[in-house]
């Protein structure tokens, strides 16, 4: 079902400018989107207990695929939904780790029982202390399974069922880079970067490049040692990128000279819609947070490690 609507979701594209400006595409996403989130919800709850959909990957291999992602009390209600769609995953991970802030859930018992259930299936809750924000999503995983491949998620999608398999199916092909569903290319001009809000989204596969940009909404999946060792320090990403952990984790897989690959998933990908939805896009993209907290970091780079880190994007056209 989630393929289903992700399908005529993503099939809706702002053809006509006409169209475009009274809105008549966005009013076709947003009833698909209602529809989504009334049904899928009913659909999970009343297939939860096909056999199949108990397990994660049990064989024991040598490098596991973990699947972690964190979320806030506004989000808490209906994060099981996120949840359900990873288990379905047509590809078993090894693990689905949920981090919670022990500064905003004070007990496991204060938790929605349907993500409570979630757990005799595979979920694993783990409380944290402080709150380092988005980046408990990568942050506690790469400390604690340096040798495993992690695939980071948001808190606010339903991910269709070939998002993890075709992820792995492209690290096959490109084993030492980054790979992600939804990126964007990183523009350049008179030899600078230009706004975030200038650079464009690409189509279908594109890769292995230093100029893909992935955003975390689709699924991004992180080879071992991929990342810069700087990624862990806690100190440097509060301080100078907090509400970016797309923007910080980029820069450390430009550090470490890994580069990026966008498999040839054109999905939109279908959102869970919150009664308050609180969003970093404001901040980010409209604030123009996302460019400062970039600007921040590539100084910070250059002052520790006489390097920056869009050097590579720079350099290699």
């Amino acid at each position: 079902m989630v393929d289903y609507f992700d399908c005529i979701s993503s099939k809706i594209i702002n053809k006509h400018k006409l169209l475009v400006n009274v809105k008549y595409y966005s009013i076709q996403r947003l009833f698909i989107r209602i529809i989504a989130n009334i049904l899928i919800p009913f659909y999970y709850l009343t297939t939860g207990n096909a056999a199949r959909l108990h397990t994660l990957n049990n064989q024991g291999t040598d490098k596991k695929i973990i699947v972690s992602l964190t979320t806030f009390p506004a989000r808490i209600g209906r994060i099981w939904i996120v949840i359900e769609s990873l288990l379905r995953q047509d590809y078993k991970p090894d693990k689905i780790i949920l981090w919670l802030s022990k500064e905003q859930f004070h007990s496991i018992n204060d938790l929605p029982r349907k993500l409570l259930n979630q757990q005799k299936r595979g979920l694993e809750i783990r409380f944290v202390e402080g709150d380092i924000k988005s980046h408990k999503k990568y942050f506690y995983c790469l400390k604690e399974y340096p040798d495993d491949y992690l695939v980071t998620v948001d808190d606010d999608t339903i991910y269709p069922t070939f998002c993890l398999s075709k992820l792995i199916k492209y690290n096959s092909i490109y084993p030492k880079s980054i790979v992600c569903h939804r990126a964007s290319e990183i523009t350049i001009k008179n030899n600078e970067i230009c706004p975030y809000n200038q650079w464009v989204g690409i189509k279908g596969h594109a890769g292995a490049s230093f100029k893909i940009f992935p955003t975390g909404i689709s699924g991004i999946l992180y080879p071992p040692y991929s990342l810069h060792n700087e990624v862990l320090n806690e100190k440097a990403f509060t301080e100078h990128c907090l509400y970016a952990d797309d923007i910080w984790l980029n820069c450390m897989s430009q550090l470490n000279k890994t580069t990026i690959v966008k498999t040839d998933s054109n999905s939109v990908y279908l959102p869970v819609l919150f009664a308050n939805n609180q969003s970093l896009t404001t901040i980010n993209v409209n604030n123009r947070g996302n460019d400062l907290q970039l600007h921040a970091v590539r100084e910070y780079c250059v002052e520790k490690f006489g390097i920056d880190p869009l050097e590579n994007v720079l350099t290699h056209r």
